[in-house]
């Protein structure tokens, strides 16, 4: 086998093997084999893509010819060179060592789930595995009948079925091991297995399960809690289906693969820099001409706000209509110009990449054009550093053409040729290039940073030239050094340069990014003829699950592997689960520790990345790793049952789910974007949450330097890498951690188990720690363990048959909470006491400030290291002092920290559109306000910096530098500039609680439906007092009144409704009671019955539906009032409350008091006196005073309105002391039908006039009776 410089240098192969194949190719000239013709297949693909290539003659043998000729593995051969034996084989023992324990931890980790998990959970988990396994496009359907109503002719339950499209046209499915992962508890015949209850669901569909040729879902993975301790018997189940469609190469690859993939890499390059030539507004209009078009081919099944971004949703489909859209330009253009235009991009590829010389004439027959180019000028626009070796005077030459190019420029060396050239009589620019040569060496000797111009050319020279010529510089370095004068002080500099390793490093950065090129395109194909179908299969999916197990909650997110890796995650845009803000700290905090229910396990993390992409291209094609299954006990496992103890992989089938985490340099730029991100959590009922993410952000930024960050995936794997075992700790916390893991072993398994106790042991704060204990507290719903009829917080009676997650979560509040003092207070927390939950978010929302704040701090602190860094560098060139740095960091460090104190959090697109007559939004006028003053500051120090070195040291400081220096020298903010800004506007906004606005619970673990809810009325604040009756007893009855908060009743009711505290169905059913009254109070007497409250919270909860926020909306800050629902006579008589809600999900409730509007006469007219009271009511509730009240109310919540959006209105009048003579079936209808037919929605978001008019109406009872008219006309 000849090498990649044999080849080079135009050597034959001789040996037997060589002869053989020789002999074999004349037997068949024209056979290929079946690689060989996918490559031609590829080729010929990739050719029609250049509009100017010819597409007529003898097209199919050209390429037939380029493939023949390219099929040695020199290439290949040379990559493999550059890994020792001894480093790959200690890669292979770790990598052994890591696969081993992943997989042990993840059968460890399901086996937890399927224990913990209800039938309800297994279920959806085999199901989701089976829906993402098979999709029969011919039977396209599943069904799910249930009894709905009764037939009125027979008296039978009527059966309904609803038909949800699951099985989609071109969506990816299959899994290579749907059950490798699942216990053997799920597999066992009789009850509980899974295939039984699939084959009960799905019937002869299991008939395709777990056969599929080419599994494109690499696996179904939960995020969260899920078979930990955190487990809740009412979690949700949030699966990420992730999908792998990059190619599997299951042959290793010849050159002809390198050349595809240099194909790939010039013609999509070219295709992208073709649009950017164009202006902004042209590449929009062609942007919107592509959405158009896929908007009408796959638009039908997304809603109008997806349409707007359908090219977010669908990228890679976008990608290629508009890569055909760009070629169908280019096509237009004048041959010659097409030419021109692919000529001058190929340089720009083949400049970068030496080894390309290698295909040199495989171009010019693929790319036919390049036969017009002259030898020279290909030679030195295409491989000007194609050179198969160098000593010392080739080098020297080298690095003259380097210090020319490079270095000084074209007129410094014109500049510098003028005398000499004018001695010989020549101009400058045709002075003989060996003389320009002498005269540019002598520069370079007088050169005083010429040490340095050598350490650049060597870079150079790693990063450019071929890795085999690159890494003999170790043999001539010195020689050069010395020839241009270095001193021995910069011989020995340029000596301990390690430019084997480096050139090393570059050549494989090139091949790596090559074979990206190529991996990325084939996967941009694959995923675009895929996209439309599945996201249809991901939407009906999760639709049937929601309605077949609607406790359960399925949820399902797509994550394709290679955007995974990358940390290209949903944006907030098209999910607003999704964001910008994490990239690949997201991996690691969530989906890297995920439990996989099906499918491979990924590569070994810690193996290097390159290593893991060049081994799906057959540079390690032995390289194998097995796990192994443990057995209990000390069970020695049966060496004749070998094959079911263990499983082997092909290293390069395994799928490549990146590295731990990213370097610190990346992870510091996404800080503040995640703080930003997790403060959304403040308001949406999840505090706690929010805090044991931002402290494991804030000790990675503040308690850590070292290059590599603290891994949660590594400390899962290997936790005994975790700090306080690793430094020997000891203290009352070690020794509690320690006893629970050795009590319960699952727990070492867990990531939120790993995480918190990590956290623990290196937060130092004794108020942090306390603090943290509680938010993990909140995590795992330790409430599920504690007594509350007790006084002391007692803990609940351990059944010794409960689960291991519930015997871990007792022991933690047995032991972290085994004084009585914290103990009571987190029983009181957990009662839903007000008083306390109030006084808690008081201390979090503190805690969550001031982890914001250091971690800020820390990130200034680094940036203005890094001026100091930098500033003295730039400093030391001016004043040709090596010793600035201590003078500098003397005079900037404190004017540095004057400069800021928190960070800067703009988009900094806003100072383009300030300079245009564009309209500037609130949020905008005050970043250009920031902006500014962040300017002034940073040009008054620079000033400060360049008058002090001018007038102490006579030294000329650049101003713009100076300023250049300072901007440049901060921690930027990675993630998206719009998403930073808004995050950060609704933080500060939403932070602390609005007038009128509802209070929630700060913890989700609150949020549980109460056995029974007691009302009693609070005669000095003229409140009622909601108390729940909870109870841990058997049966749910009995139990201590435990007071909640006071407040009205509308408001306390609507309040219990947004809790969660009211369950609606069979399975938490939650009663009113209300206790008799004795005070005259209007408030206290006003006839409101525990009937009534139950229907209002039943009618609050069918009115107020959940909003799903709009990530338009949010992100243009568009805000508005979504709707209103009016509660009249609950409060007290004649007294309305108003429950609103915004687009946001916020709620307020503000009242209005009817008996404020002046007093109607009473009508002589009517039928009885009885039915005068609601004549009253009617009458005031329909004047213009008490809509004018309503406005003054409303007007304080200072609420926009939507035009496009109108809210709706919905008005809830309760009966009182009415007397009607209607149905008790219908007299909700007949009350609220009529209050909805005096006010319109309209009346609700546009203020009446002063002088509006509202007609006295005689007969309310005529428009009750059309109400029920048309209820039953529509409803029965």
């Amino acid at each position: 086998m000849l090498k990649f410089r044999d080849i080079i240098l135009g050597k034959k192969d001789d040996s037997p093997d060589s002869s053989q194949k020789k002999g074999d190719a004349k037997q068949g000239e024209d056979s290929l084999s079946p690689v060989a013709a996918e490559q031609v297949k590829i080729l010929m693909e990739l050719y029609q893509e250049v509009p100017c290539n010819p597409k007529s003659g003898d097209l199919e043998k050209r390429i037939k010819n380029i493939v023949k000729s390219l099929q040695g593995s020199s290439l290949l051969e040379s990559i493999r060179e550059t890994f020792s034996d001894e480093q790959v084989e200690e890669w292979k023992e770790q990598s052994q060592k890591e696969f081993d324990e992943m997989g042990k931890l993840n059968r460890a980790r399901m086996e937890s789930l399927i224990e913990v998990a209800d039938e309800g959970m297994r279920q959806v988990v085999y199901e989701s595995i089976f829906i993402f396994d098979v999709n029969p496009s011919d039977q396209p359907n599943l069904d799910i009948t249930y009894k709905k109503g009764v037939d009125p002719e027979t008296g039978k339950p009527m059966i309904h079925r609803d038909r949800y499209h699951v099985f989609c046209e071109n969506a990816m499915h299959g899994i290579d091991g749907i059950d490798r992962w699942l216990p053997e508890q799920s597999k066992r015949e009789g009850e509980g297995n899974w295939m039984a209850h699939l084959q009960e669901q799905f019937g002869e569909l299991v008939n395709d399960f777990g056969k599929s040729e080419k599994p494109i879902v690499q696996t179904l993975s939960t995020i969260g809690s899920l078979g930990g301790i955190g487990h809740k018997p009412d979690s949700d189940v949030d699966a990420q289906v992730i999908f792998g469609t990059e190619p599997r190469y299951e042959h290793n690859w010849t050159d002809a693969d390198f050349f595809i993939a240099l194909a790939f890499k010039i013609i999509s390059s070219a295709y992208d820099r073709f649009l950017l030539q164009f202006p902004e507004e042209k590449q929009e209009q062609l942007k919107q001409k592509v959405k158009d078009q896929m908007i009408e081919e796959h638009g039908e099944a997304l809603s109008p706000e997806q349409q707007k971004i359908i090219d977010i949703i669908f990228p890679s489909t976008c990608t290629l209509l508009m890569r055909k859209t760009c070629r169908a330009l280019i096509s237009k253009m004048e041959p010659g110009k097409q030419m021109q235009f692919f000529w001058s991009q190929i340089p720009l590829i083949l400049r970068k990449l030496p080894e390309g010389d290698l295909f040199r004439n495989a171009l010019i027959l693929f790319f036919p054009f390049l036969k017009n180019i002259p030898a020279r000028k290909l030679q030195g626009s295409c491989f000007p550093n194609s050179v198969t070796s160098m000593d010392a005077n080739a080098a020297l030459g080298r690095l003259i053409i380097f210090y020319r190019d490079r270095v000084l420029g074209q007129r410094v060396v014109m500049k510098l040729l003028e005398e000499p050239a004018k001695a010989a009589g020549v101009e400058p620019a045709k002075f003989p290039p060996a003389q320009q040569r002498q005269v540019l060496m002598e520069h370079l000797k007088k050169n005083p940073s010429r040490g340095k111009v050598v350490q650049q050319f060597l870079e150079h020279v790693s990063e450019n030239y071929r890795w085999e010529v690159a890494q003999e510089a170790d043999e001539w370095h010195t020689d050069v050094g010395q020839q241009v004068g270095l001193d021995q002080q910069m011989l020995e500099v340029i000596q301990s340069i390690p430019l084997k390793d480096q050139a090393r490093k570059g050549f494989l950065k090139r091949i790596v990014d090559l074979v990206n090129a190529r991996v990325e395109q084939e996967a941009i194909r694959n995923e675009a003829a895929y996209e439309p179908g599945t996201s249809r299969k991901i939407y009906y999916a999760e639709e049937y699950e929601l309605a077949k197990y609607p406790a359960q909650e399925a949820h399902y997110f797509v994550n394709i592997l290679r955007k995974q890796r990358a940390g290209q995650h949903t944006p907030f845009l098209v999910s607003p689960e999704g964001s910008m803000a994490y990239s690949n700290m997201l991996n690691d905090l969530l989906l890297n520790p995920a439990t996989l229910l099906c499918g491979l396990s990924p590569m070994p993390f810690s193996l290097p990345e390159e290593v893991k992409i060049l081994s799906n291209i057959g540079v390690f094609p032995d390289w194998e790793v097995t796990q192994h299954r443990e057995h209990e006990g000390d069970e020695e496992p049966d060496p004749r049952a070998a094959a079911e103890n263990q499983e082997t992989f092909k290293l390069r089938n395994l799928p490549n789910w990146g590295n731990y985490a990213p370097s610190r340099e990346v992870f510091l730029t996404y800080v503040i974007p995640i703080f930003l991100r997790e403060s959304e959590k403040i308001s949406h009922r999840n505090l706690p949450k929010a805090l044991l993410n931002t402290w494991w952000i804030e000790m990675l930024t503040c308690d850590e330097d070292t290059p590599e960050l603290t891994s949660l995936t590594k400390l899962l794997i290997f936790p005994n890498d975790r700090a306080f075992i690793k430094k020997e700790m000891t203290g009352p916390y070690v020794d509690i951690i320690k006893s629970m893991e050795e009590e319960f072993p699952q727990l070492v398994r867990d990531p939120w188990w790993i995480k918190f106790t990590e956290m623990l042991m290196r937060f130092q704060d004794p108020e942090v720690q306390k603090e943290m204990l509680f938010c993990f507290a909140q995590h795992i719903r330790a409430s599920d363990v504690i007594d509350l009829d007790t006084t002391s917080g007692e803990p609940i009676y351990l059944d010794k048959n409960s689960s291991w997650r519930f015997k871990a979560v007792h022991r933690f509040y047995m032991k972290f909470y085994a004084e009585e003092g914290p103990r009571i207070d987190l029983m009181k927390f957990s009662q839903g006491r007000d008083d306390v939950a109030q006084e808690k978010e008081t201390v979090l929302k503190k805690l969550f400030l001031n982890s914001m704040k250091n971690t800020e701090r820390r990130l200034i602190q680094i940036g203005n290291q890094n001026t100091i860094n930098r500033m003295s560098q730039y400093i030391s060139q001016v004043t040709k002092n090596n010793e600035e740095k201590e003078r500098v960091e003397k005079i900037l460090t404190k004017p540095l920290d004057k400069l800021m104190d928190r960070m800067l959090i703009v988009d900094m697109s806003v100072v383009d559109k300030a300079q245009t007559d564009a309209e500037l939004n609130v949020i905008e006028k005050r970043q250009i306000a920031q902006i500014q003053d962040d300017r002034r500051k940073v040009g008054e120090l620079s000033t400060s910096i360049t008058k002090h070195y001018g007038d102490k040291l006579q030294a000329e400081l650049n101003k713009e530098i100076v300023e250049k220096i300072i901007f440049q020298s901060r921690i930027p903010l990675a993630g998206d500039p719009l998403e930073n800004v808004i995050f950060k506007y609704h933080f500060e906004k939403n932070f602390n609680r609005r007038p009128f606005q509802v209070p929630l619970p700060i913890s989700k673990s609150l949020c549980i439906p109460r056995n029974v809810i007691l009302l009693e009325f609070e005669p000095k604040k003229e409140k009622w007092k909601f108390k729940a009756m909870i109870s841990k007893k058997a049966g749910g009855s009995g139990g201590n009144q435990l007071e909640m908060f006071q407040s009205n009743l509308v408001e306390g009711v609507t309040r219990c409704v947004f809790s969660k505290y009211i369950g609606f169905d069979a399975r938490a059913m939650t009663s009113f009671q209300k206790n008799a009254v004795s005070s005259r109070s209007v408030v206290a007497s006003n006839p409101v019955t525990a009937d009534d409250l139950q229907n209002l919270a039943g009618d609050i909860k069918s009115f107020c539906k959940p909003i799903r926020v709009s990530s338009t909306e949010l992100l243009e800050n568009i805000y508005y009032l979504y709707d209103v629902m009016i509660v009249c006579n609950v409060d007290r008589p004649l007294g309305c409350a108003a429950i609103v809600r915004t687009n946001f999900d916020e709620q307020f409730v503000f009242t209005f008091d009817l008996n404020k509007t002046p007093t109607i006469e009473k009508d002589p007219g009517l039928a009885s006196t009885k039915n005068q009271p609601m004549h009253t009511f009617y009458q005031r509730f329909n004047s213009l005073p008490a809509r004018k009240l309503y406005w003054e109310a409303f007007n304080k919540l200072n609420l926009p309105m939507s035009e496009e959006q109108p809210p709706k209105l919905k008005i809830w009048v309760n009966p009182g002391s009415f007397n009607l003579n209607v149905t008790p079936k219908y007299q909700r209808v007949y009350l609220n039908g009529t209050a909805e037919n005096l006010w319109k929605p309209e009346h609700v978001w546009k203020e009446p006039a002063d002088d509006a008019k509202f007609a006295l109406i005689k007969d309310f009872d005529e428009i009750g009776k059309q109400a029920i008219t048309e209820y039953q006309q529509n409803h029965e």
